[in-house]
């Protein structure tokens, strides 16, 4: 077992002490995989009370990135079985193993009945239902994990560390004195820190001086452009069907934009296979689908994932790439140059493992072989002009362009052969060689990730090398599944996708209004719009959090890094370094934006993952921080801007409307029978609180119960609150207290005369309660599978405060709230009634209702 001995310390309750104060910022993967490790070290807080105060308007646990909204066609680049947010005993760290099953095993328990399915939604349910180790899940199927993930985590937080959500954006930071901070959210209010972490994850940019130009090119022709940016974020209904549309970026990003422009636009693969070639697909275009130039530095698309990638292939050890390597080749100053010390390592260290694929090290030092596969197709120049407008066969075959078409022909023959080869060798053969350089590689980057911080490099190879690894790692081992590269080939012949090579480079042609991509292989093609696929590039300056602007702005807390330009610096225990150079005390930064070497949020299994490591010592350097705490904070500043939801009843109804709430932004707080960690676990955010105390705090409740539940409420618990009735009457109970109602309010102010409503009758017994029917014509099933945003939801009240009250709840959920009016008209809300069901809009409402007055 790796695991090193542990720092064992005489116990200490510290109850005299305030508790201490955590804010992070960020509620992704990386945020909460910390936070297990927290919890997991809790020991070392010795007793010591936390307040923790978790920042991220997106849901905790899947953060940003992760969604349940996402298109089902959005995969992760890694198998079931290879997905994990657990550490093991193959991790070389201080604090406590905490085992817990794999993306592919929490599949199977849920599957199984052994835990409790994280959704109602149907289709995502049978997307985990169908989920085989070896299957490459959904990016939202990978979203419920994290999601499940939180939950896990806070349940397994000591009663001594509290965690509070705050659903807005965080927007500046300041040091108070030289132990505590502020943290100053979007809403107004100021949160108190002894300690903060800044855990943000990708975040988008602003766009700079090129995108401002491209943006304005393609309005000023009537073309379009798109920026860099998430997949599912693009606004990929510019691209009109037929259009012909540079790409420029063939990573794991346009593989996603690929999917969603062909089988997201209704188009389908069929299988094709052949001699050799068990995979091939054919494409059955829809005619929807727009025509992709795709080019990029390299010219091909990432190598495909490897078959059995984790059966051990080749050397199980780097003899090469080593600590004390890289510290004999040190300069005189203590700094490498990467390609001269540095790759030359990495170059003999694959040749050792893959002898029979790799080029001579002495031949090829920087293996490009490797990394640059159509490096012998650029030329020194290109042709400088581009044609003047597209034809039925594309718009670089003018008649008289012969070197033009040659050109792309060749372009097309060298990078088909290249992804032919690449699925040949990876998923269709032993693949032994292809698993062994993918494991060399995997553990090059553990070792790299340890002993080459970027500030270690010299300052010329930080300007000339910055991100030269981390792109070769991702070339050959982040790629993505097999059949999607089939895919892509079957695209090509379709006639869908066309290649343009290597050393892509775009200009605009103000004469033809196009946008003109050059490859360095004599490729040239214009078109009216250009897809910049890939990511926002990390840089403080130009971030589009206000947070992490300030950092270096007029007041500057923190600076960019020498070696990793335009992120925040950070020294070896992930602290933030002041504009001195020094490291700040209680303040910590991780993740894409800092200047650390890049490591996934989670990992595989048994490989002595560094995100683990990393998290490990840093969780366990805030406890001991907080541990230590001893001056009493200043109080919270303001009201934090995050709308609260209060739910009663944590049923089917009630666990969809938490779920939607939960991801939509809200604060919510439940009135549940179940015992705070079951809450925790089944509602990842959500908090359990006594129906009175939930009442004081929620703009909002909803009553997600029973009706002859809801009809024995005690009215002074919901004293003053806006309740939102999405009751039904179902069976005999219900029927018989809606009697016992109507005896009631026959004797008092209210009517219970039959064609009362049920919320007439509810608002009787709530009667220190703004009653308003809404929700109850919406399933549980129906509200995870299909979602509220966009469709029309009814509400009737008779309080026009309350009335708007719910008309905004409903809005933040994504729905299209429907004013009814008074109370009453809830009746033609009921099962059974004219407006239950049968429409999902408003004009599809405005239709019924004219109908039902009509009759």
């Amino acid at each position: 077992m790796a695991q090193r001995p542990r720092d064992h310390r005489p116990q200490d309750p510290q109850r005299s002490l305030p508790p201490a104060r955590l804010v992070i910022i960020g509620a992704g993967p990386r945020a909460i995989g910390v936070l297990e490790r927290f919890a997991a070290s809790a020991a070392e807080l010795r007793g010591r009370e936390v307040e923790i105060d978790l920042v991220d308007p997106c849901m905790p646990g899947a953060g940003r990135i992760w969604s349940t909204d996402e298109s089902p066609l959005l995969l992760m680049n890694s198998r079931a079985r290879d997905v994990t947010v657990f550490t093991d005993d193959s991790v070389v760290m201080d604090g406590p193993v905490v085992p817990g099953p794999t993306l592919a095993e929490w599949a199977e328990e849920i599957r199984s009945g052994h835990r409790a399915a994280p959704t109602a939604s149907t289709s995502l349910r049978a997307e985990i239902d169908e989920l085989g180790a070896d299957a490459f899940a959904s990016r939202r199927v990978q979203a419920l994990y994290l999601e499940w993930f939180f939950g896990h985590v806070l349940a397994a937080l000591p009663t001594t560390v509290r965690v509070h959500l705050h659903r807005e954006e965080a927007v500046a930071l300041r040091r108070v004195d030289a132990s505590s901070w502020r943290v100053r959210l979007a809403g107004g209010a100021e949160l108190p820190a002894d300690a903060v972490l800044l855990a943000l994850g990708h975040t988008d940019a602003l766009p700079g001086a090129a995108d401002r130009a491209n943006a304005e090119f393609a309005r000023r022709h009537g073309g379009a452009w798109i920026g860099p940016s998430q997949a599912r974020d693009a606004d990929l209904d510019s691209l009109p069907a037929g259009e012909d549309v540079i790409v420029r970026g063939m990573g794991l990003a346009f593989i996603d934009l690929m999917a969603l422009l062909t089988e997201g636009r209704g188009g389908r693969f069929e299988p094709d296979p052949r001699d050799g070639e068990p995979g091939r697909l054919v494409y059955v275009p829809s005619g929807r689908e727009p025509r992709l130039w795709v080019g990029s530095r390299r010219g091909v698309p990432f190598h495909s994932k490897v078959r059995g990638e984790s059966e051990p292939a080749g050397p199980r050890d780097l003899v090469h790439v080593t600590a004390q390597a890289l510290d004999a080749l040190e300069d005189a100053t203590g700094h490498l140059d990467y390609a001269r010390d540095v790759l030359p390592l990495i170059a003999s260290e694959i040749a050792r493992a893959v002898p029979e694929l790799a080029v001579d090290p002495a031949v090829d030092p920087a293996a490009a072989w490797l990394d640059d596969p159509l490096r012998d197709l650029v030329r020194a120049s290109a042709p400088d002009t581009a044609p003047d407008a597209a034809s039925d066969t594309g718009p670089d075959t003018e008649p008289d362009d012969v070197d033009r078409r040659r050109a792309l022909d060749t372009v097309r023959d060298e990078v088909v052969s290249h992804v032919e080869a690449d699925l040949a060798a990876r998923a269709v053969g032993p693949a032994t060689a292809e698993r062994a350089l993918f494991q060399t590689l995997l553990r090059i980057h553990g070792v790299l990730a340890e002993h080459l911080p970027s500030w270690r490099l010299t300052e010329d190879s930080r300007h000339r090398d910055a991100g030269r690894w981390f792109s070769l790692f991702s070339f050959v081992d982040s790629g993505p599944p097999p059949h999607r590269l089939q895919q892509l080939l079957a695209l090509e012949r379709a006639g869908v996708v066309r290649f343009l090579g290597p050393r892509v480079r775009v200009t605009t042609d103000e004469r033809t209004g196009r946008f003109v991509a050059r490859g360095g292989a004599g490729t040239v093609v214009a078109a009216r719009a250009l897809v910049d696929a890939f990511l926002p590039a990390a840089a403080l300056a130009t971030s589009a959090s206000e947070l992490l602007r300030s950092l270096v702005g007029d007041e500057p807390i923190g600076v960019e890094s020498a070696s990793s330009p335009g992120r925040l610096a950070v020294d070896d225990s992930l602290r933030v370094l002041g504009p001195d150079g020094a490291p700040h005390e209680g303040l910590w930064a991780v993740g894409p934006g800092t200047s650390e070497l890049q490591v996934g949020a989670f990992a595989r299994p048994r490989t002595n993952a560094p995100s683990f490591r990393r998290n490990d010592a840093l969780a366990r350097a805030l406890a001991c921080t907080l541990a230590d705490v001893g001056t009493p904070h200043a109080p919270r500043r303001g009201r934090t801007g995050t709308p609260v939801l209060g739910i009663l009843g944590t049923g089917k109804l009630g666990t969809a409307l938490a779920r939607t709430a939960l991801r939509r932004g809200f604060h919510v707080e439940v009135g549940s029978r179940l015992p705070d960690d079951l809450v925790r676990t089944a509602l990842p955010g959500a908090r359990r609180d006594e129906i009175a105390r939930l009442t004081d705090r929620a703009d909002a409740v909803i009553l997600a119960l029973p009706l002859h539940a809801a009809l024995q409420l005690d009215p002074d618990d919901l004293a003053g609150a806006v309740v939102i009735d999405a009751t039904n009457a179902w069976g005999s109970a219900d029927e018989d207290a809606l009697a016992a109602a109507r005896r009631r309010a026959a004797e008092g102010p209210r009517s219970g005369a039959p064609g009362t409503s049920t919320s007439e009758l509810l608002a009787a017994h709530l009667r220190r309660s703004a009653v308003v029917k809404s929700l109850n014509h919406l399933g549980y099933h129906d509200i995870e599978e299909l979602g509220v945003t966009g469709r029309a939801v009814a509400l009737a009240g008779d309080d026009p405060a309350a009335r708007a009250t719910v008309a905004a709840v409903l809005a933040r959920l994504g729905a299209d709230p429907v004013d009814l009016g008074p109370l009453a008209r809830g009746v033609d809300l009921e099962p059974g009634a004219a407006l239950f069901d049968g429409w999902t809009t408003r004009a599809q409402l405005a239709h019924r209702r004219s109908e039902r007055l009509a009759a």
